[in-house]
């Protein structure tokens, strides 16, 4: 199995960065064709009758993380293993306290993402950012130690989407100062593929301190 490693900010901290982001949304609607003319010789013209695109769509909120590492594919005694270790050292690790303030967008080539930042005991946190993979590489894993970033991709960008619908959204965010949050635990998941979609569920949540 798939197992990976990931901070998830509480809901309510969730709901108030949701709410920022489509507070500031472009309304995209879709304009009606004019009438035909009663006595004319040409056909009314034909409008595409899908769906238009959001400037920016939602990454849903149930799957909202800050991902620490991947673990790769697990059997469930390394599984237990992993557990185990990352147990024994998160409670030794100082629970920081954030929050979410700031925003930034398309950060790195090939991004796609709108991102929220952390500001808060940044230190403490990227200590445990830095100690799941230690932890790891003492059982003989090697897992790439770049993936975690203090910040969170909160909606990603789509064909509609424009310049503007990026500065608005990033000014909203910088003006944003959301509550107060501990890191109180750090979140095993395993993915799997069923039916050609990727599904997630929680394997362990190990305290912190």
């Amino acid at each position: 199995m798939l197992v990976n490693g990931a901070l998830v900010p509480p809901r309510a901290a969730l709901d108030e960065l949701a709410d920022v982001v489509r507070s500031v949304r472009r309304r995209v609607e879709i304009v009606a064709p004019a009438p035909a003319p009663r006595f004319g010789r040409r056909p009314p013209v034909q409008v595409p009758t899908e769906p238009l695109e959001p400037p920016l769509e939602d990454v849903a909120l149930a799957i909202l993380r800050l991902p620490i590492t991947g673990f790769g594919n697990v059997t469930s005694g390394d599984a237990h293993k992993i557990i185990e270790t990352i147990a024994a050292a998160a409670a030794e690790w100082m629970p920081p306290t954030v929050c979410f303030t700031g925003g930034a967008a398309l950060e790195f080539p090939g991004d796609r993402s709108v991102w929220a930042k952390l500001a808060g005991d940044l230190d403490a946190l990227s200590e445990i950012a830095r100690g799941v993979p230690q932890c790891v590489e003492r059982l003989g894993f090697f897992v790439d130690r770049r993936v975690f970033r203090p910040m969170l991709s909160i909606a990603t960008v789509t064909n509609a989407t424009i310049a503007a619908d990026l500065e608005t959204v990033v000014a909203a965010l910088d003006a944003f100062r959301g509550q107060d949050w501990i890191v109180d635990s750090i979140i095993l998941t395993t993915e799997a593929f069923v039916g050609g979609r990727s599904e997630t569920q929680e394997l362990e949540r190990i305290p912190v301190g």
